[in-house]
């Protein structure tokens, strides 16, 4: 259906977030997520470095803006968005984020056609586009699917948070060590099962098959990219490496990244003792209390995201909550490895 009002034009970061704020709070912010709440502050936090005009990739690029992209716009109020993050890989891939209209607006045609300038824009540069979706949203997920988008990989959302998880009592039999050189081919024969070579570009940090590796290789790559694992550990048994555990801390974050990657006959009592290592950490982070002014400290939520039923049953039984299902979609078909359905 063609919109028959307002226009598109490119977001002015500076002008547009603080009125675009209430309604990313209310299509995103959902159940006060921590992670979501400090998203949006970040959002709000680049205005002040955001230059004037028109945002664009090459500010993004440069870690002045966290996206570019474009608005919908009638009677000088945006009700619109389609934002563009550009990520350094070859070839050049761009993430379809924070799409939305506001309420009183849906269903006239304005979230495809802010789809369809993002798209061209991405023609324009030869790149790759791609966006992340929740596969219960089945109305986004038919407009995507109709401006030419295939679902190329498909996840289940885990979380964990450490104060509402049962400890997990000791398993003796098992060793939990810090992961070896030795441990790698098996390690990289789970990650590659878990997730396809196509797709090791979206968990930070990328590749994840040079800065997950535990010796000498992965070393120097996370010193020559300044990036430090929380902890990478595997568990033992009777000699045979059963599974990678790792957690990459992000300070800013109200969300931690949490990797498993093991035997798919991954055993409870395996995962459980893969855990007891993770619970000895004290998490503590901190956020700024609107309401009360004050710095308040939380416990982080861990994320997880595994092909759906994968260690599914340990999981849960270990305090996991499996969140919802996502979907990685991409225009113009999959690569050539990706099963698509």
């Amino acid at each position: 259906m063609s919109v028959p009002y307002g226009r598109l034009r490119p977001l002015r970061y500076r002008d547009d977030i603080p009125a675009l704020l209430p309604l990313l709070r209310e299509t995103f912010l959902v159940d006060d997520a921590p992670h979501v709440r400090l998203g949006l502050q970040r959002f709000h936090e680049a205005v002040g470095h955001a230059p004037p005009g028109s945002t664009t990739e090459r500010q993004v690029l440069r870690g002045r803006v966290p996206f570019f992209g474009w608005v919908w716009e009638h009677a000088g109020q945006p009700l619109g968005l389609v934002a563009l993050t550009p990520l350094s890989t070859r070839p050049r891939r761009y993430v379809l984020a924070n799409i939305m209209v506001h309420p009183r607006h849906r269903g006239r045609g304005i979230g495809r056609a802010l789809v369809q300038q993002a798209l061209r824009y991405v023609a324009a540069r030869g790149g790759e586009a791609w966006l992340e979706v929740y596969a219960d949203n089945h109305p986004a997920v038919g407009l995507y699917t109709s401006l030419g988008f295939r679902p190329c990989w498909r996840g289940t959302e885990w979380r964990w948070r450490p104060a509402d998880a049962p400890r997990p009592a000791p398993v003796p039999h098992l060793q939990v060590r810090p992961a070896r050189s030795r441990d790698w081919p098996h390690i990289l024969h789970w990650l590659y099962a878990v997730y396809p070579r196509w797709m090791l570009w979206r968990w930070p940090p990328q590749p994840l098959d040079r800065a997950l590796h535990p010796g000498w290789p992965g070393r120097l790559w996370r010193w020559w990219h300044q990036v430090d694992p929380g902890d990478l550990w595997v568990v033992e048994r009777q000699g045979q490496s059963r599974g990678l555990w790792a957690w990459w801390p992000e300070p800013d974050e109200a969300q931690t990244m949490f990797y498993l990657f093991a035997a798919a006959d991954l055993t409870p009592d395996e995962l459980q003792a893969g855990m007891q290592r993770l619970q000895r950490h004290n998490f503590h982070m901190w956020s700024f209390d609107p309401q009360s002014g004050r710095m308040v400290a939380f416990r982080p939520l861990f994320y997880l995201t595994l092909p759906p039923g994968r260690h599914a049953a340990p999981l849960q039984q270990l305090g996991w909550n499996p969140a919802q299902e996502v979907l990685w979609m991409r225009h113009g078909g999959c690569p050539h490895e990706a099963l698509a359905r």
